[in-house]
């Protein structure tokens, strides 16, 4: 029996580490998508506007948001909302 516990508790604490790994691991991938977004903020606002279909500050909007949204949804949603 005791055994069997120590077996279970070390696949909890396996499956703590998997779940806190794929975590970070979330993390750093959203944060890498938002710093690829942030690269639009040093395109000339004319060049936005004609071939992406935002300004600036829907840029900023984006990437000043918390990581757990979307930036690049943000900015579809917002060129949708364009005319």
């Amino acid at each position: 029996m005791l055994l069997h516990s120590l077996t279970e508790a070390e696949g909890l604490r396996t499956s703590f580490y998997e779940r806190a790994r794929k975590w970070t691991m979330e993390k750093r991938r959203q944060k890498l998508r938002r710093d690829s977004i942030s690269t639009l903020l040093n395109v000339d606002e004319n060049i936005l506007r004609d071939i992406v279909g935002i300004s600036r500050d829907d840029v900023r909007r984006a990437v000043s948001a918390p990581l757990h949204i979307d930036a690049a949804t943000t900015i579809r949603l917002l060129q949708r909302r364009r005319p």
